[in-house]
């Protein structure tokens, strides 16, 4: 089995949609851990969430694929952004000389 196997829990709580799940990961888990979940739903969704909440440290594979699905679009923007800033630097190198 994979890697996914070992950091999947069974018959928990999702700390995002909070419904009971058959299979789910748990944030602090090896591959919770490994895929940033905790920074990842910090940074987009502004929830926090720590080792010592008393809030369930489980995800759902709904939320986890939203989650990075989000991640994505973002790193997809940011790219976008650096690149158009370059270029836009780089035009207004260009007009001074």
């Amino acid at each position: 089995m994979g890697s996914l196997d070992r950091g999947v829990l069974t018959g928990f709580i999702c700390r995002l949609c909070s419904e009971m799940h058959r299979v789910v990961l748990h944030i602090y888990g090896e591959e919770g851990i490994r895929l940033s979940i905790s920074e990842k739903i910090s940074r987009y969704l502004s929830i926090n969430v720590s080792r010592s909440d008393p809030l369930p440290k489980t995800i759902c594979k709904n939320c986890l694929e939203r989650l990075e699905d989000q991640h994505r679009l973002v790193m997809v923007m940011e790219a976008a952004a650096s690149v158009l800033k370059g270029q836009r630097s780089g035009k207004a190198q260009i007009k001074i000389k």
